[in-house]
C-alpha cells in the first residue's frame, strides 16, 4: 500500500515510543500480509494503525456509535471498521487480532457494547506537552 493510503493511520501527538518486543513479535512486524485484493501490507503499518487509535489521555473514545470512557493506553476498536479500512474479511481480522494477542503486541476485551484494545508491549510514550508517560497496561514479554 502506498503512503497516501495509510498516512491517516500513524500516531499523532507522540514524539517517541518505548517498546519491548519478543523475537516472534518482531519477526511478524517485519513481515507482510495481503489484503483481499492481494496487496501486501507491512506488519508495522497494521500495528501502527492500531496504535494510532490509542488514547493518550483519559477520555471518551471517538467515532463510535457507543463510545466508551478510555484510559490512557487503551483504544476502542471495531472488527467491522478494521475490515473495511484494511480490506480484509471480518473473520480474517479476528484471526489477525488473535495472533497479535498471542504475540503479546495487543490485548483485547470484547463485549456487546464495545471492544477495547491495550498494548502490553508498549512500555511508554513521550509527547511534546506531557513528557514521558508510562503505559499502565504494559506487561513483560515471556519469550514467545
Amino acid at each position: 500500500m502506498d503512503k497516501e493510503t495509510y498516512k491517516f493511520m500513524y500516531p499523532t501527538g507522540i514524539t517517541s515510543f518505548a517498546f519491548l518486543f519478543s523475537g516472534c513479535a518482531l519477526q511478524w512486524l517485519c513481515g507482510t500480509t495481503t489484503d483481499d485484493d492481494g496487496k501486501e501490507i507491512s506488519g508495522f503499518v497494521l500495528f501502527g494503525d492500531l496504535l494510532a487509535r490509542m488514547a493518550l489521555a483519559a477520555g471518551e473514545g471517538k467515532g463510535f456509535r457507543r463510545p466508551l470512557m478510555l484510559s490512557a493506553g487503551q483504544a476502542q476498536y471495531s472488527e467491522e471498521q478494521l475490515s473495511a479500512q484494511w480490506n480484509m474479511g471480518r473473520k480474517r481480522i479476528r484471526n489477525l487480532l488473535d495472533m497479535l494477542t498471542d504475540l503479546g503486541l495487543i490485548g483485547t476485551q470484547r463485549s456487546r457494547v464495545a471492544s477495547i484494545m491495550i498494548f502490553p508491549c508498549l512500555t511508554g510514550w513521550e509527547t511534546a506537552g506531557e513528557g514521558i508517560i508510562s503505559n499502565p497496561f504494559h506487561s513483560k514479554q515471556r519469550g514467545k
